[in-house]
């Protein structure tokens, strides 16, 4: 059996990560300490051994004892019927992508979906280099006539007539209000309309991680996700942040701004995704 863990219990697995690069995970501390959305499924309520977590419908990490049969028999009902629901109802998703800790995962996984026309690709992780930001800054277009920079709190927020800013903070924190202290954002604004947002989609301690998107088509190709992202990382750096970039590697464009705001390429895991039918 896989059991969804009780979110006051979220620290119970804690232990099951061992290596440095577990312990110091953006994504995995968010949600073991409730600072952002997410979900735990366990094979041991009271004393877990294996852990699923599931960020926000996005993607799956897999910690602690790969060889767990009990949780491994178990899953790949689990993926095609619980996961499955839990994925859409939280944002939408049809789509299971597993980030790969490590080689035995990465068997374990592609054995329980080997009856799924699934894809490998990798997920990048990059570091940002203020210093490079600062000097490619020059580079960037002016804002276009008729647009407003403006930073995301509570106001901005209740005045978007189409809850946009809403419904994505909320998808991935678990109210306005912890957004608002916790979290940072800046928005685009064109004819009272927000067209272009990024944001802080996952905190832990003074790491932030960024999610940024232009929302109507006819704003595209502007230079406007440069320009709102570079009003994110101003104030990072003013206030002692350490923004963090990660993207698939398919992702050509989200790859072309990272590039363009300063992130540098540091590592990669591989990632095992498929649509479920």
């Amino acid at each position: 059996m896989i059991y969804k863990l009780d979110k006051r219990d979220y620290y119970k697995i804690k232990r099951l990560l061992q290596t440095p690069d577990q312990k110091n995970d953006l994504t995995l501390n968010s949600i073991i300490n409730g600072m952002n959305r997410g979900t735990i499924y366990v094979d041991n309520p009271q004393e877990p051994n294996t852990a699923l977590i599931d960020v926000t419908g996005i993607s799956s990490i897999f910690i602690g004892n790969a060889t767990n049969q009990q949780f491994i028999d178990s899953l790949r009902d689990f993926l095609d019927n619980e996961l499955k629901m839990d994925t859409y109802e939280s944002c939408g998703g049809t789509w299971f992508i597993a980030v790969i800790k490590d080689e035995i995962w990465e068997q374990v996984l592609e054995n329980v979906i080997d009856d799924k026309e699934y894809e490998p690709d990798y997920e990048l992780y990059y570091q940002f280099n203020p210093e490079a930001f600062v000097s490619l800054k020059e580079q960037y277009k002016p804002l276009p006539d008729n647009y407003l920079i403006k930073k995301i709190d509570t106001e901005v927020i209740k005045n978007d007539p189409d809850g946009i800013l809403s419904e994505v903070v909320e998808e991935v924190w678990y109210s306005i209000e912890d957004f608002n202290t916790h979290g940072l954002g800046y928005c685009i604004i064109r004819d009272n309309k927000i067209v272009s947002a990024c944001f802080s989609c996952c905190v832990h301690e003074n790491k932030h991680e960024i999610s940024v998107e232009t929302y109507d088509e006819k704003h595209m190709n502007k230079g406007l996700a440069t320009l709102v992202c570079s009003a994110y990382l101003d104030d990072c750096i003013k206030n002692g942040l350490i923004p963090q970039w990660s993207t698939m590697e398919t992702n050509l464009e989200s790859k072309r701004l990272a590039k363009k705001l300063g992130f540098e390429f540091e590592s990669k895991l591989k990632t095992l995704e498929f649509e479920w039918k």
